[in-house]
């Protein structure tokens, strides 16, 4: 891939991801130069469960979807990545089948990068290797929390700690926009549609108001005193 193709803003997503903030400059190049982009719409597969896989891939901007499908049709959200994230690193550098699917939630954009040829990167570079391991384990750390909320928080408590961690850089009264549908915002903190609705208006009590992709917190402090409480 020319490298031409990353713009200024791609190229920062790369060089602030947790794969490739080890690498050097001629590393670096290389992935650039062996990648490829891929552009999706909503809803579009990136790869498909019981898939080859070969690649990885970064996230350069955009929002995708981690899911599987189960023998009993069940169809389960299990997590949600965004720009700078990196997917499918483990069955990519094995050989293995992808274990799940990865859709777009939004339009997205990623850098497909080939897993063998990382892997030789990483022969050379420690640093980049250990990288690889931290970003693995933080994906299984998350997916233990997430564990974790499902037995122990209720879906209000659910609900406000997902908005306090998309409102973070947002000045308390300044509406945000949610990252994607309520219907997905739904499935990822385990409730339904409907259940979610009624507890936006459970947390009008405490400050929060939303309408459509639009929500204010109009004192982070007070929601969090809530969560503190309970």
């Amino acid at each position: 891939m020319d490298a031409a193709f990353l713009n200024d803003h791609d190229r920062e997503a790369l060089r602030h991801s947790t794969l490739c903030s080890a690498m050097n400059e001629d590393e670096l190049s290389s992935v650039m130069a062996s990648g490829r982009i891929l552009n999706l719409g909503r809803s579009e597969y990136l790869f498909e469960q019981g898939e080859r896989a070969h690649n990885l891939f970064l996230i350069l901007d955009g929002w995708a979807q981690i899911t599987r499908d189960e023998c009993d049709g069940t169809h389960t959200l299990i997590e949600t990545f965004h720009r700078g994230d990196c997917l499918a690193e483990a069955p990519a550098f094995l050989g293995k089948i992808y274990p799940a699917s990865a859709q777009a939630m939004t339009d997205l954009k990623v850098l497909t990068i080939n897993g063998e040829m990382l892997l030789d990167i990483m022969q050379s570079n420690r640093a980049l290797l250990a990288q690889a391991l931290a970003s693995v384990f933080r994906k299984l750390h998350t997916l233990i929390d997430d564990v974790e909320s499902l037995k122990t928080l209720t879906i209000r408590e659910r609900l406000a700690n997902f908005l306090l961690e998309h409102a973070r850089s947002t000045p308390d009264g300044q509406a945000f926009t949610l990252p994607f549908s309520k219907s997905l915002i739904a499935a990822k903190i385990g409730t339904s549609p409907q259940q979610l609705s009624r507890t936006f208006t459970e947390l009008k009590e405490f400050g929060v108001t939303s309408r459509g992709q639009k929500t204010t917190i109009e004192e982070s402090d007070v929601l969090r005193a809530m969560l503190s409480k309970t």
